[in-house]
């Protein structure tokens, strides 16, 4: 039973729930925006307004970089939280220069883990854009396609340039036939919750990167207050080995202050 309770005081369980958050929020992340980001390109410009988005097929290759980047990183995070947890942490960090080299780690990976969080904060924010559109877009096929019949929407189109796209090939930027328009509005249905799910996977994403934060923040303190400890017994053994000595020399040797005459 002693061994069980050692064991779960070496677990750091605030850094094993921010891996978790970090690894699923990323993996979720990534999986819904590459199959969403699929589905727009080829189902709905490739296909229906026929011309081509370089720049989200890139970001299509980012998300898959980004998703093992993050997971690399939340295994190192929760490493280092078992090194810092618990009675491993005295063990590893028991010297002056482990307690040195502990705390420049701890204050590395917080700078790494803060650009980090800024960075998902401005993905997160990035992921709002499809959202809103996917709103947008839905309300109008709800509206204007799907509540109408093919000889009812003859002479409708469905223009980018209400959305303030512009800068496209003539009649790229436009479809007009009632086949194109419900095919388009299936594909929009069909990713829009993707894109929301993306959102979410996101948001729990900075959650766990702040919750990283607050973990190395608690033990870059305890690393730094083991060296403290680590100095107050290192003084204390010195203090006790030099009594111990003392005690086995034993009392200085009497001198008798009178003087022999001869």
């Amino acid at each position: 039973m002693a061994k069980y309770f050692d064991c779960l005081g070496r677990t750091p369980f605030a850094s094993l729930l921010a891996a978790l958050m970090v690894v699923i929020g990323t993996c979720v992340f990534c999986g819904t925006s590459f199959k969403a980001l699929q589905l727009m390109i080829q189902g709905v410009f490739n296909n229906l307004f026929h011309f081509s988005v370089d720049w989200l097929e890139v970001l299509q290759v980012m998300f898959v970089i980004v998703g093992v980047v993050m997971g690399a990183f939340a295994v190192i995070l929760l490493i280092f939280g078992f090194l810092a947890t618990g009675a491993t942490r005295s063990n590893i960090y028991s010297g002056a220069k482990c307690i040195m080299g502990g705390r420049l780690t701890a204050a590395f990976l917080m700078i790494v883990s803060y650009l980090l969080t800024a960075a998902w904060l401005v993905i997160l924010s990035v992921c709002v854009v499809p959202v809103l559109l996917y709103a947008s877009v839905s309300a109008i096929c709800d509206k204007e396609i799907y509540q109408h019949t093919a000889d009812q929407l003859k002479g409708y189109c469905f223009n980018l340039t209400r959305f303030g796209v512009y800068g496209l090939e003539t009649g790229a930027d436009n479809i007009c036939e009632h086949s194109d328009l419900r095919s388009m509005c299936n594909k929009v249905e069909e990713a829009g919750p993707m894109f929301c799910v993306a959102c979410g996977a996101a948001f729990l994403v900075v959650l766990g990167m702040v919750n990283f934060l607050i973990t190395l923040a608690a033990n870059y303190t305890r690393i730094k207050i083991s060296r403290e400890l680590t100095e107050y017994r290192d003084a204390v053994e010195q203090e006790e080995l030099e009594m111990q000595l003392a005690e086995k020399r034993g009392p200085p040797p009497y001198r008798d202050g009178s003087i022999t005459l001869v």
